[in-house]
């Protein structure tokens, strides 16, 4: 009898969203607390009681990615964050070679700090650059100039950081093409490892939505922003940053792993006030509530899912898009037709190598053309 090799076991993603942060940006729609040292020591505390008490996923291998995102993670100091660490090892044994990554604000960083981060265990850093014009960065309510990012991703590098990404935001107000493009060409002249560009999202009531409504000419017009994405889709992977996600570029083997846990929709278990959890087709989140948190870390807000709707949103943000034999049975349609429907939606989406995927400009009308394809199951169901 012919031996077969066991199914490889899926390795488990862990988030942790620290919730402070020291001041609020304008834009910001995440949940956060301003900075207080006692309270951040309860919250450790409970953390710490949260993660001793998490079960793991029946079957799964030890987790590969650890993310702390917030909120303001780079506000935790250095031993702080080594003893989440010690606790996540503790609980579930980290995989050799986890990718440990940390959100940092460029006004929190130095050259010491940043050392120490990496000694903690801390191997990945996502700096929160946003631009590298000092008018954005004020009209966004940043605590760091542009000459501050761009040290820090220096001393972040004699630090010992070989896997470095900056984020980036494309739609800010005052923002004009060059503007766009002199931040652009200074994240590659950086030579950081992974960028991300996401647009400027105004949410109801917050800051930068009275802005927009006081000075709407601030605002860079959508036509204009459409064209300044196409730019990007270009001149990233020119720069050996391929485009892999709708607003994320690497540089090869510098892809986000944990990030694309949450695409593929693989399990990771959440921790801290706000965060989400996702086994197979159970998601939960933890009360976006501090003082409860405080109270009992294990309490537990249910989720609703659609599963095969999720799995499509999230899998044709991938530059890889999904499988056409897979959309067509998760659609309940016959390949061919399948096929037939994709051909007519051109030139947003293509068919390449068996993967239904979106065009460079598909992506920015992506939310209609999903919704076309989520139209195409609720049409046969």
């Amino acid at each position: 009898m012919t031996a077969f090799p066991a199914p490889a076991r899926e390795a488990l993603g862990l988030y942790v969203h620290v919730p402070f942060c020291r001041t609020r940006c304008r834009y910001c729609d995440f949940y956060r607390v301003g900075e207080n040292a006692a309270r951040m020591e309860r919250f450790l505390a409970a953390l710490e009681r949260e993660i001793r008490h998490a079960a793991a996923p029946g079957g799964a291998a030890a987790p590969d990615s650890v993310f702390l995102g917030g909120g303001t993670p780079s506000l935790l100091d250095p031993l702080q964050v080594a003893g989440v660490l010690a606790a996540l090892e503790s609980r579930f044994g980290l995989a050799a070679g986890c990718e440990v990554s940390m959100e940092a604000n460029p006004s929190d960083l130095s050259p010491e700090r940043l050392a120490a981060y990496r000694a903690a265990g801390v191997n990945r850093l996502s700096l929160g650059m946003q631009s590298l014009c000092d008018r954005e960065l004020s009209l966004l309510g940043r605590r760091h100039d542009a000459r501050r990012a761009a040290d820090c991703v220096a001393w972040a590098r004699g630090a010992g950081f070989d896997n470095l990404s900056v984020d980036l935001l494309l739609g800010i107000p005052g923002q004009t093409a060059a503007s766009f493009r002199r931040t652009v060409e200074g994240a590659i002249e950086l030579a950081t490892d992974h960028v991300s560009v996401y647009l400027l999202e105004v949410h109801p009531g917050s800051e930068i939505d009275g802005l927009r409504r006081r000075r709407p000419g601030l605002f860079p017009a959508e036509e204009a922003q459409c064209r300044r994405y196409e730019w990007l889709a270009e001149r990233l992977p020119a720069a050996g940053l391929a485009q892999y996600e709708i607003s994320n570029f690497a540089r090869p083997g510098a892809r986000c792993r944990h990030n694309l846990k949450y695409w593929r929709r693989r399990s990771f278990l959440g921790f801290g006030p706000s965060a989400h959890s996702c086994v197979g087709t159970r998601r939960w989140r933890r009360p976006a509530d501090l003082a409860a948190y405080l109270a009992d870390p294990l309490a537990e807000e249910a989720e609703d899912s659609d599963p095969l709707a999720e799995e499509i949103f999230l899998g044709l943000r991938l530059s890889e898009g999904l499988a056409l034999e897979r959309l067509a049975e998760r659609l309940a349609l016959a390949p061919a037709e399948l096929a037939r429907r994709v051909a007519a939606v051109r030139p947003h989406l293509e068919l390449v190598a068996g993967r239904v995927r979106f065009t460079a400009g598909g992506f920015l009308v992506s939310n209609a053309v999903l919704g076309e394809i989520l139209g195409w199951r609720e049409a046969i169901a």
